[in-house]
């Protein structure tokens, strides 16, 4: 029988693993992002906000310089998404993308009428003119004429232009090549490549041992999750970390209202210990802590589950209770999603919004707070959209829509009650006594 954990508790320790509790916050970016997981780029701002969550005052060239030495690194980590790293797991995420990604790419390329022979030539040409980081279109300048064969009209309905990509994706897996920032920043789709530097720990022996190295990191910093949750975040099927579980002696446990879920030894332990979640924060909107168990639904007051909201990757609204992926930036008061903010571009400033009204000293702080991570943003960072094809016109609207909410909210009047008319006094029944 495993223990029972009140999602009480589970969101205790959630909120402690992932560094956002007043005792676990930390200076060390590099070592904070470590411990408290692996953050998506997305080629957005968010990556900074999400730092800065579990480093209260960094700044922008703090986390670069993480990137710039080598102690983090962009790759391709689970889900071949890009993630902001520590280097000690890399050798581990590239082994296990490069076996399903080279298997695809043999299927893409038999559609293209192409063998990986062609990516191979392509790659050797690549390293004979990496004399200096460059990016892909440099690279591609610099190639011999007719050195990157076209595909055709076949490879363009199997989606395959050219082999460029895939052979820089071939050197980045085999670990010849890897990925810097263009301008040393994290808040760009662009890269530069360069012959590999960095000396990495060398993968894991097989594939299980690899898998239970990300699988340990993730119950590490995510604390207990369900086999679903584990499966997501990973992109590997449920049968495939049945196994790693039972290797790694992960312990079960059954979280109300969410399920049979898996923690690390001790950890259910450490959950009934645990502080509860306590203060405010402003988090980015694809941040660790609204994701990794699902959704809003278990870090969202039950009363707010049928607000709707913005969903990144597609126009219509989700519910609270739904929603997986909402693109607005959130407020977070003691553990729980209260509202949104936004950068304002037109005023410089933020604009923020709360599901219910909050007493006047913590109205203050969500003012100070939303206006200093907006002047980070638009004067450190110098940039303020969420991701790659996010615009300043799609924040300004976003901005503007939380502005409207809060001031219909604010002109809201309650409903006067009605008033009850005043009863009439019983009259006294006449008594039986003569």
């Amino acid at each position: 029988m495993s223990e029972t954990l009140s999602v009480g508790r589970a969101r205790s320790l959630w909120w402690e693993r992932q560094g956002l509790g007043d005792d676990a916050r930390a200076e060390d970016v590099a070592r904070a992002i470590g411990a408290t997981g692996w953050l998506r780029t997305l080629s957005g701002a968010d990556v900074y906000i999400a730092a800065r969550a579990r480093c209260p005052n960094m700044k922008r060239a703090e986390l670069d310089a993480t990137v710039a030495r080598g102690e983090l690194r962009v790759i391709p980590a689970v889900r071949g998404c890009i993630y902001l790293v520590p280097a000690r797991f890399v050798a581990d995420l590239m082994a296990l993308n490069a076996e399903p990604w080279r298997r695809q790419t043999e299927k893409d390329l038999a559609k293209a009428n192409a063998k990986f022979a062609v990516i191979e030539s392509t790659a050797k040409a690549v390293l004979d003119v990496l004399a200096t980081p460059m990016t892909t279109d440099a690279i591609r300048r610099a190639l011999p004429a007719g050195s990157i064969p076209s595909f055709g009209e076949a490879g363009k309905k199997a989606g395959l232009s050219s082999p460029l990509p895939i052979a820089l994706r071939y050197l980045e897996f085999d670990g010849r090549i890897e990925r810097t920032l263009e301008g040393g920043r994290l808040d760009t789709d662009r890269y530069v490549w360069r012959k590999a530097q960095w000396k990495i720990p060398a993968a894991a022996a097989d594939e299980a041992a690899r898998l239970a190295n990300i699988v340990t990191a993730f119950l590490d910093f995510a604390g207990p999750s369900t086999l679903e949750h584990i499966s997501t975040w990973s992109g590997r099927p449920q049968r495939d970390l049945k196994p790693i579980l039972d290797a790694i002696k992960a312990e079960p446990v059954t979280i109300e209202g969410v399920g049979p879920a898996f923690a690390q030894q001790g950890d259910v332990d450490c959950a009934h210990e645990a502080p509860l979640p306590l203060g405010l924060r402003l988090l980015a909107f694809e941040d660790n802590y609204l994701i990794n168990h699902g959704g809003l639904a278990v870090v969202s007051d039950p009363k707010h589950h049928e607000i709707e909201v913005d969903i990144w990757g597609t126009s219509k609204p989700e519910a609270i209770g739904k929603a997986n992926h909402v693109l607005s930036r959130t407020i977070v008061i003691d553990g729980l999603v209260a509202g949104f903010w936004e950068v304002d571009p037109k005023t410089r400033g933020a604009v923020w919004t709360t599901f219910a009204p909050q007493p006047r000293a913590l109205t203050d702080e969500i003012e100070a707070k939303t206006h200093e991570l907006a002047t980070f943003l638009l004067d450190d960072v110098g940039n303020c959209r969420v991701f790659s094809l996010d615009t300043i016109e799609g924040v300004q609207e976003r901005a503007n829509r939380i502005r409207a909410i809060g001031a219909k909210k604010s002109k809201a009047k309650p409903v006067a009650k009605k008033k009850q008319k005043p009863k009439k006094p019983a009259k006294k029944k006449p008594s039986k006594k003569k």
